[in-house]
């Protein structure tokens, strides 16, 4: 009979200290789920990050003049509809950067943009978007 009453003493004992440590782990659980909230997802600001520096790279790519023996003036050099084309998307990738740098749009939003942008660039440049 004295063993019955050890056992039992024993496993209500055993309940409680499991029951404690799921209740400690369950705090610790929601304590880092409260603060992983305000994080954005890793994967989603390597492909922002990724598509900023192509965006970058394609935006610069066409700030060299193209043929300097044959261009007579300023003008016949950076006049064409493809380079003022080109100027309004560098402005438009700026006011995007600032309004995400400011907190007006999410990540998300941001994303899809460059995304947008990206591929206005990219049809700009030609085969450049097949090189990147």
């Amino acid at each position: 009979m004295d063993i019955l009453f050890f056992f039992s003493v024993a496993g209500v004992a055993i309940v409680i200290l499991i029951l404690k440590f799921d209740k400690k782990q369950t705090t610790k659980v929601n304590a880092v789920l409260r603060e992983s909230r305000s994080v954005p997802p890793l994967f989603l600001l390597k492909s922002t990050e990724q598509k900023i520096s192509v965006l970058r790279a394609a935006l610069k790519f066409e700030d060299a003049p193209k043929n300097m023996a044959t261009a007579g003036t300023i003008a016949d050099i950076y006049g064409t509809p493809a380079e003022s084309k080109m100027q309004s998307k560098v402005h438009e990738f700026k006011l995007l950067a600032s309004k995400y740098n400011s907190g007006q749009i999410s990540i998300e939003a941001y994303n899809i943009k460059l995304d947008e942008l990206l591929e206005e660039v990219q049809s700009l440049n030609g085969s450049f978007g097949l090189a990147c």
